[in-house]
């Protein structure tokens, strides 16, 4: 065993040496390292479990050298500047905290996308300020650069009453979570530059299912349509407005073709309709069924009314309907939190009573 305290004194030994010569050699040189935020106006959505910050690092790579991102602290202080927390992800250990950062290496005069490590705080934590420390190893390079950042979040306040779009038990499948797809759009990687995104469209979305109280989603043959229990339930608008945009004609399908999605991109949301709330919020219903569209472009439209039914159109791979609040109507928009009222979260037998709030990742709801 005297192998092992030798070994245990070596690393900590290291690990403090590192350091050292860590803070000796750390810079920051103006216009080295640039990191920004997006979207620019960053909202604090207030959930069952906390406060949750969605939003992303745009870092740019100003030097000639290959940058790794060695640690990212975030550090939160109160509208008095006192400081209330902070958290870091470094590379020490064997298995480091900042492997949660998948991609790390940003490439000279290029840029890397480095979604909101921090998401969550508790709700006792005042958010007025958070300062995010980035610092980067050049590779082959003996040094380390440091950039900062400042952000100040504003609670998210709703201008449309919102209602749950379908009726029964139903399971969020997928929310907008830091896992969750919706969640994880790279609009740095080619193929969404390609259609022109710089922003996370669906970076607030929601997947409804329609389960049993099992959590069944079929019965029978999965490959079939109709097996499945959201296919053909209505899908009600969550609330008062005007149809801005629609599609009906799509096939229904578990196998998503992506031929043409260069050229429409709205493709991958199959038939939708796009409601209007006249205040600078819309709500998109996506994957709807062929044919069922029950509304016109330009009709006006009351919180509740029937507008089509759950399909599996487009890029589904499942009936399911997939549902978000944005501020436009195509895929060059910022997605907003959803906040609805009037439901139930069921655990079992139990139901917590809601009387506003988002819907989150795993839960399964219900409309009172």
């Amino acid at each position: 065993m005297k192998w092992m305290k030798t070994m245990t004194i070596f690393m900590i030994l290291s690990f403090f040496l590192s350091c050292a010569r860590s803070a000796d050699k750390t810079v920051k040189p103006a216009d080295i390292v640039k990191v920004t935020t997006n979207p620019k106006e960053i909202y604090i959505e207030q959930g069952a479990l906390g406060q949750y910050l969605n939003f992303d690092f745009v870092v740019e790579n100003l030097t000639g050298a290959t940058l790794r991102v060695n640690k990212v602290v975030v550090s939160v202080y109160d509208n008095k500047e006192s400081l209330l927390l902070q958290k870091f992800l470094d590379s020490g250990s064997f298995s480091p905290s900042i492997w949660i950062i998948p991609e790390r290496e940003v490439k000279p005069e290029q840029s890397l996308l480095i979604f909101n490590p921090f998401q969550i705080f508790s709700s006792d934590v005042a958010l007025s300020k958070l300062r995010y420390e980035f610092t980067f190893d050049p590779i082959g390079q003996g040094k380390q650069y440091k950039s900062e950042i400042v952000v100040n979040p504003v609670v998210f306040q709703p201008k449309t009453d919102l209602i749950l779009p379908l009726k029964g038990r139903l399971l969020i499948f997928d929310g907008h979570d830091f896992y969750a797809h919706h969640r994880r759009l790279n609009y740095l990687h080619p193929m969404p530059r390609q259609i022109g995104l710089s922003s996370n469209f669906m970076r607030y979305g929601e997947d409804f299912s329609v389960i049993t109280e099992y959590g069944e989603k079929f019965r029978g043959d999965e490959e079939k349509l109709e097996n499945w229990f959201a296919f053909g339930m209505p899908v009600y608008s969550t609330g008062d407005g005007k149809v801005a945009a629609l599609s009906f004609d799509l096939p229904d399908s578990r196998a998503f073709n992506d031929a043409g999605f260069v050229n429409n991109p709205m493709i991958i949301c199959g038939n939708y309709i796009v409601i209007d709330h006249l205040n600078g919020e819309f709500s998109i219903f996506c994957h709807l069924k062929q044919g069922s569209t029950k509304v016109k472009l330009g009709e006006t439209i009351k919180q509740d009314q029937p507008i089509a039914q759950v399909g599996s159109s487009g890029s589904a791979y499942f009936p399911h309907l997939h549902y978000e609040l944005r501020t436009g109507t195509d895929l060059k928009v910022e997605g907003l939190p959803s906040y609805f009222r009037s439901f139930y979260r069921v655990l079992g037998a139990k139901k917590i009573e809601v009387n506003k709030g988002p819907v989150e990742t795993g839960e399964i709801v219900e409309r009172k």
